[in-house]
């Protein structure tokens, strides 16, 4: 194969097709023309190109369904091999009602809902537009630096928005790749620009009325692009009205989305020379640490005496000198399935802090410090403003605790995570003096009283569970209980209790320490109990956070399991004689009474529950 091989899709409704495989064909790629027919027959044989254009052309407003039966198709039965060609780099293009069919084929962020009816005029348009290229991830409009002149035939279009943050939220991420902008060449505004609001851009120069005047949106990586206008209907002088061109070679504006689709296949794939060959951006790599190298370098003291750029780190252990008997603490963890809540939500700014504070929260079991934290990310496709995001939440959570972020790695696996997804994995180390004696639950004993900090929500645990009960639910949806976005409730940062705990520890003794995570109470109180000592929690002794009460009854889950599952608003449990609790709690009024210690084995829950 010595060019990249685009598939231009055939399917009932579908009319510019072969205007599109021409554009294809004048850039350089081998292009084949398929039914969707013949494809759902041979799936696998997605695989074999680098670029995927559903072209435009339905009939107004769709009124046949053609382009939603497009979308279910491509979703049922295409669902497997279309993740695979995201997460390997491949390129998608949707055009027209081709974007539409990719929105409700799931392939672009469901963060926003288009219709495939009423633009704004409510009237079939066929005119010519102006759109401005938008910095952003976008492989279709790379090194576009002036605005480009397109064509737009169709009757539908219209964006329509949840709210004003998603809008924001998809412009801060560079998604909002191509927009509308001013053409002093068209007619003034006529009747409809009325029925734009307050929009920059009015009619005719929006001819479908989209909010943010947006005209394009891609994913995150970049390789997924849908818009609305036609580049294939302005690839040659000869298609414009005034055979402009915008070079000597006669060629339009819509080529440029081509050719830079053919450029990044050639390279991506078909350069024996490159890593990418294999679906590797080694570039993107780098972009990400240049990013995030101050943020990092910021968390640094003088113990680091090699760290970003160096094959390992070094932190210097001159200050475990003053220590009898120092010794290390480790502990690694991930965040667990979490991370997809982000990547829906597309908020990547608080995950870091997940993995940070359930790492340190790990060490105060064993009353450490933190020292120095390492991270792993690791994912399909690189989108380096989407990992830089993720490390820097790192790096700022370990700059709150105290701990240098030493090192880590950023994996790029394509085949194996898919698009949009990605993994987040922390090991910590810090220290501790075993001269001090301690044990963690040694010296407890029956008579000693259990204490328990509040959690700030569901911290890292039970969001498999989690992500099927709210499955339905979109994430702006605000249920009456919690008075809040789902989003916003859910991807609340795991709560870090290390001031507290080492606040306690200097002027109380503490006997016991059990960080609430996966297992519940019964799952990690059990893990520091001596012998002959029972843990008795008393349910009643703190309000279950409304959050908890509405997983349980949207799924209507045992009490039981959902104790075992998630840490019911306590996450961290401590162990103290009587004498010491009443001290404990004047010191730190928030600490519940959640129990005691009494003869016997094992955790037993006590109370109504829920």
């Amino acid at each position: 194969m010595t060019s990249p091989r685009a598939l231009v899709l055939r399917a009932p409704g579908i009319n510019c097709d072969r205007e599109t495989a021409r554009a294809c064909r004048q850039v350089g790629f081998e292009t084949d023309l398929v039914h969707i027919n013949q494809l759902l027959k041979e799936p696998e044989k997605l695989l074999m190109y680098h670029l995927l254009v559903l072209p435009g052309g339905f009939s107004y407003g769709d009124d046949l369904g053609a382009g939603t039966l497009l979308g279910k198709n491509l979703h049922v039965h295409l669902e497997n091999e279309l993740e695979q060609f995201i997460a390997e780099g491949r390129l998608i293009l949707g055009i027209c009602n081709g974007f539409q069919t990719l929105v409700r084929a799931g392939l672009l962020p469901g963060a926003f809902s288009s219709t495939l009816t009423d633009n704004a005029s409510t009237e079939f348009e066929c005119r010519w537009i102006s759109l401005a290229p938008m910095p952003g991830p976008c492989i279709f409009t790379r090194g576009i630096e002036h605005p480009i002149e397109l064509p737009v035939a169709h009757g539908e279009g219209q964006f329509v928005l949840k709210n004003a943050h998603e809008l924001a939220q998809i412009q801060a991420n560079g998604q909002a790749a191509l927009v509308y902008t001013r053409n002093t060449r068209q007619a003034s505004p006529s009747s409809a620009a009325s029925t734009l609001g307050n929009q920059d851009v009015a009619y005719p120069a929006n001819p479908n009325g989209s909010f943010g005047d947006v005209a394009g949106v891609c994913n995150l990586a970049g390789n997924v692009l849908g818009l609305m206008p036609h580049p294939e209907r302005f690839v040659s002088s000869i298609q414009h009205p005034q055979r402009r061109a915008m070079n000597k070679q006669g060629d339009g504006d819509g080529l440029l989305i081509f050719k830079n689709a053919y450029t990044y296949a050639q390279e991506q794939f078909l350069s024996a020379t490159s890593y990418a060959f294999s679906g590797v951006d080694v570039a993107a790599a780098e972009n990400v640490l240049e990013q995030i190298k101050d943020t990092v370098r910021a968390t640094h003291g003088p113990e680091v005496r090699a760290g970003m750029g160096a094959f390992a780190g070094i932190f210097s252990a001159c200050s475990l000198q003053k220590m009898q008997q120092p010794a290390l603490v480790a502990s690694t963890d991930g965040v667990g399935t979490k991370t997809l809540l982000a990547s829906q939500a597309g908020r990547f700014e608080t995950i870091g802090h997940d993995i940070v504070h359930h790492s340190v929260n790990d060490l105060l079991t064993q009353k450490a410090t933190p020292l120095f934290f390492m991270d792993y990310v690791a994912t399909g496709k690189l989108a380096p403003q989407q990992i830089a995001e993720i490390v820097k939440s790192v790096a700022v959570a370990c700059k709150g605790v105290g701990c240098a972020l030493l090192g880590g790695e950023t994996a790029e696996m394509p085949g194996v995570y898919l698009s949009g997804a990605f993994d987040l994995v922390g090991t910590i180390v810090g220290t501790v003096d075993l001269a001090e004696g301690w044990q963690n639950g040694a010296t407890v004993c029956p008579g000693d009283v259990i204490l328990g900090l509040p959690s700030s929500g569901l911290h890292t645990n039970g969001y498999s569970l989690v992500r099927r009960v709210f499955a339905p639910y979109p994430l702006e949806t605000v249920f009456p209980e919690i008075g809040e976005p789902l989003a916003d409730a859910l991807l609340r940062p795991h709560r870090c209790y290390l001031h507290e705990l080492q606040m306690l520890q200097q002027n109380v003794l503490i006997k016991g320490i059990a960080h609430i995570t996966g297992g519940g109470f019964a799952g990690n109180i059990i893990r520091i109990l001596p012998a002959q000592t029972r843990a008795i929690i008393n349910t009643l002794g703190w309000e279950v956070p409304p959050l908890f009460s509405l997983i349980a009854r949207l799924v209507k889950i045992a009490r039981e399991e959902m104790y075992k599952t998630f840490n019911m608003g306590v996450g961290m449990v401590l162990i103290l004689s009587p004498e010491q609790a009443e001290q404990a709690q004047r010191l730190l009024p928030e600490l519940l009474s959640v129990g005691k210690i009494i003869e016997g084995s094992g955790v037993t829950l006590q109370g109504d529950m829920l």
